[in-house]
């Protein structure tokens, strides 16, 4: 059967219908358009208003963090066991005793210094035995320039939040009636530049951090007075709302302020941007949009002719076309007479048919929904003995106190059964199946107390946008470990590699096992040439079978005799993507 285009008709069709009404909403549209635009205008001034508050307002609080987390840090140090017994002990301490705590504090000093890029420097000053520790000066005997310069800023009454030595700024904190002393040094340029992060949030904004007593400690700006006048500015918080912006004229000019409190420094972390810099994109919007409008105008006049000749008459085919598929009609095909895209679309609509057509015949929906079901039925089969047994593993090393072993059969264990039961695609990432594969062999190795070693290669030379079926390799690996060594030999070995060629991804696994006869390895390869339907879809067979229903000839299991002794098996994906 074949259709020819539809000819002249009287009846209106959807993209007539839709030319008319817009036509005749066209004139009150663009009165109305007219408004929303104003309308949008402002709506858009606060929505980028309030974006830049949000902005602010995001790096404020990192900021903040950073800081209480640094002071939490030193908190914690001031109640370290270590400096907490050279504080307490002091001169009671022999000689190796007192130089073995002192090394102890100045790891946890290195530690605190690379906990943040904000730190420049930390130390402690420990009465009792009269010395400094410090990352910048070491271990120093007092008093000292670093002690005097702290001991010159802890004076300050009352006591600030942070103290300033010239463009210095320290964080100071007592312990033991004074007997403990932590300082730590915060890199002005660390801080300097988190202002200028936010600060690049909108061109001509400037970001300045004080407060009305200490005035400006950092700002971005070329003019420290100008800084200083904002703030003092923003002072007054019962005027306005301290979380919206506000508008502000400094020496005739307009600006937005935003404003945000640092309360781990008590200081408060201003951003202001000229206004003109926010309404100037605003203001040629207007002629942009009236312009627009006429072209949309003149467009869709011309569309609405070439609509119908290039794209309804054509379409109007394939729908009839369509709806005859939809009554199971498969004797069809469409007739094109020209030579442009929908030739191309009528061409593959005709071999999509045939293609249908034959492949229902040849029992496509099964083969289909079988190689759902194997997948799910290999997906399901969680072997409860492995459970149990890696349970009792982990209790026997919990019972001899090995708790590293234990944790990380733990963590590899919950790492196999979260990617086993987890629901989702039937398709993974390569590299995720071959790291699941891993985990297994992690898992067993330690379960078999190290009698058993497995060698891997990585996949640097697999491209990382290929995805195969789940739980492909760990039943490979499975049966290695399940039937190559069951004689308990002591030195059992496996070894694992991936290679990708022209489209072609091989997974081979070999053992040094003595039990695979070359009869074994003759009737597993017998196995795997069998019709899928009339064998056990489990292990290697329901591998084989699935790679082969999804990837066609050439792909599969293979059985050979490996180098070392043991079983070889090669599973081969032919990459249809890349041979497209």
């Amino acid at each position: 059967m074949k259709l020819q285009a539809a000819g002249k008709s009287s009846k209106w069709f959807v993209y007539q219908k839709i030319v008319i009404v817009f036509i005749l909403f066209l004139l009150p549209l663009i009165s109305m358009n007219i408004w929303l635009n104003y309308k949008g205008m402002s709506i858009t001034k606060h929505a980028i208003l309030n974006s830049s508050l949000a902005g602010a307002s995001f790096y404020s609080k990192q900021l903040d963090k950073e800081m209480f987390f640094i002071r939490n840090l030193q908190l914690q140090l001031l109640n370290d066991k270590d400096l907490q017994k050279l504080s307490f002990r002091g001169s009671m301490l022999e000689n190796y005793e007192e130089v073995e705590l002192i090394d102890q504090v100045r790891d946890r000093l290195s530690t605190l210094m690379v906990s943040s890029e904000y730190v420049v420097s930390t130390g402690v000053y420990v009465e009792a035995v009269g010395k400094t520790i410090s990352t910048a000066s070491g271990v120093t005997n007092t008093p000292n320039g670093e002690m005097k310069l702290i001991s010159s800023l802890m004076k300050e009454k009352p006591k600030p939040s942070f103290y300033r030595s010239g463009n210095r700024i320290f964080l100071i904190e007592t312990e033991n009636n004074g007997g403990i002393w932590s300082y730590i040094e915060i890199s002005r340029p660390k801080l300097l530049e988190a202002l200028k992060e936010i600060a690049k949030l909108y061109p001509e904004s400037e970001v300045l951090l004080g407060n009305k007593e200490l005035g400006t400690v950092l700002t971005t700006a070329n003019k420290m007075k100008e800084s200083n006048e904002v703030l003092y500015l923003t002072e007054d918080k019962s005027m306005h709302d301290p979380n919206a912006p506000e508008m502000k004229k400094i020496n005739g000019v307009s600006y937005f302020i935003v404003q945000n409190d640092v309360s781990s420094l008590h200081l408060s972390l201003l951003m202001y941007v000229n206004e003109n810099e926010i309404t100037r994109p605003l203001s040629q919007f207007i002629t942009w949009f009236y312009t627009l409008f006429i072209i949309a105008i003149i467009v869709m006049v011309l569309y609405s002719f070439s609509v119908n000749l290039m794209i309804h008459r054509p379409l109007s085919k394939l729908v009839k076309a369509f709806h005859m598929i939809e009554t199971d009609n498969l004797n069809i095909m469409i007739d094109s007479k020209t030579k442009d895209e929908f030739h191309y679309v009528f061409n593959s609509f005709n071999n999509m048919t045939r293609k249908l057509k034959n492949s229902i015949e040849e029992n496509y929906e099964q083969k289909i929904a079988l190689q759902h079901s194997q997948l799910k039925q290999l997906q399901s089969q969680i072997n409860p003995h492995f459970l149990y047994n890696s349970f009792f593993n982990i209790y026997m090393m919990c019972k001899v106190g090995d708790s590293d072993s234990a944790a990380e059969l733990s963590q590899k264990l919950g790492s196999y059964y979260q990617y086993i039961t987890r629901s989702g695609a039937d398709e993974v990432p390569f590299y995720k199946e071959y790291r699941h594969a891993l985990d297994y062999c992690d898992i067993q190795c330690i379960r078999f107390s190290n009698r058993i070693a497995y060698e891997y290669e990585g996949i640097s030379g697999v491209p990382p946008s290929i995805s195969v079926p789940r739980l492909i390799i760990q039943p490979i690996v499975e049966n290695v470990f399940e039937h190559a060594f069951e004689d308990g030999m002591m030195e059992g070995m496996i070894y694992i590699s991936t290679d990708y060629r022209e489209g072609r991804l091989r997974v081979t696994v070999e053992d040094n096992g003595n039990l695979a006869t070359d009869e074994v390895v003759e009737h597993l390869r017998e196995k795997l040439v069998m019709d899928s339907k009339y064998i056990e879809k489990t292990g290697l067979i329901n591998v084989n079978n699935r790679l082969q229903l999804k990837y066609g000839l050439g792909s599969g299991v293979f059985i050979s005799r490996s180098e070392y002794g043991g079983l070889k098996v090669e599973l081969i994906i032919m990459d249809q993507k890349e041979g497209a």
